[in-house]
């Protein structure tokens, strides 16, 4: 009786019967198939502009043309992660209709591609500028005169103020509130009068001339004025009414 070969023997003669040669060839060729197939997802990958290099662009924009000191950030919205637009083989162009910060600091950029696949995508993005503003340290009542106990400064988005605010005492000391105001709210030049240093009936000097020649002579106020206001004056002695500038709370001077 003939012996059958064992099922582990029918194995042995298989590979014994193969050309190392040959067995290597088909080997590395598998290898090959397996690289070109990474390499063909590695290229389908970064076909598409990356969402990185597209608000890196913004960023350099805004920085370029708003950035004001080292107080002036910019946030850029995230872009849509779903988003595939084909890699640029040219540099991005970004561009902007506003030649200043908009109010509320609120902007949209224009980003596109002038390569041979163009494109283009709107990003929108924020600026903030931090400043220090004058601002009360206690409520003050309408037609109390500040002083300088009376402010201190609040951190505040420019860009998102809609009054113009002030930034240095010197704006606001002297002057009265026109209105009931709250401790640390932001002043405003709409907020503040000129204080009345003169008012009606008040007895006044009235300096008339130019250079080193001038006249004086005693006047009645004929309304309330502060400080760099005008003002009519009567004459005390010749009844006639001239107008003049306040120069303190005594002196009217004519020009």
């Amino acid at each position: 009786m003939p012996i059958r070969p064992s099922h582990h023997s029918a194995r042995l003669s298989f590979w014994q019967g193969q050309k190392p040669n040959a067995f290597i060839a088909c080997f590395l060729g598998a290898l090959w198939v397996c690289a070109q197939s990474a390499w063909a997802a590695g290229s389908e990958e970064t076909a598409f502009q990356s969402r990185a290099s597209i608000e890196s662009a913004a960023q350099d924009f805004l920085e370029t043309h708003y950035q004001t000191d080292t107080n002036t950030h910019f946030y850029i919205n995230p872009i849509d992660p779903r988003l595939q637009l084909k890699q640029c083989d040219q540099p991005l162009q970004v561009r902007s209709n506003n030649l200043t910060v908009p109010r509320g600091g609120r902007i949209t950029l224009k980003v596109s591609c002038e390569g041979s696949n163009p494109w283009r995508i709107y990003v929108p993005a924020r600026i903030q500028t931090m400043v220090n503003a004058i601002s009360l340290a206690r409520p003050l009542a309408p037609g109390a005169t500040i002083s300088a106990e009376d402010l201190t400064t609040t951190p505040v988005n420019a860009n998102q103020q809609v009054n113009a605010y002030l930034t240095s005492p010197d704006e606001a000391i002297g002057q009265i509130v026109t209105r009931p105001m709250q401790a640390g709210q932001i002043l405003s030049q709409q907020d503040l009068g000129i204080a009345k240093v003169i008012h009606r009936g008040d007895h006044v000097t009235v300096i008339a001339g130019t250079g080193n020649v001038s006249v004086s002579t005693e006047g009645v106020a004929q309304a309330d004025a502060g400080v760099g206001q005008r003002i009519m004056v009567k004459n005390s002695r010749s009844g006639q009414l001239v107008e003049g500038f306040v120069r303190d709370a005594n002196t009217v001077v004519i020009k």
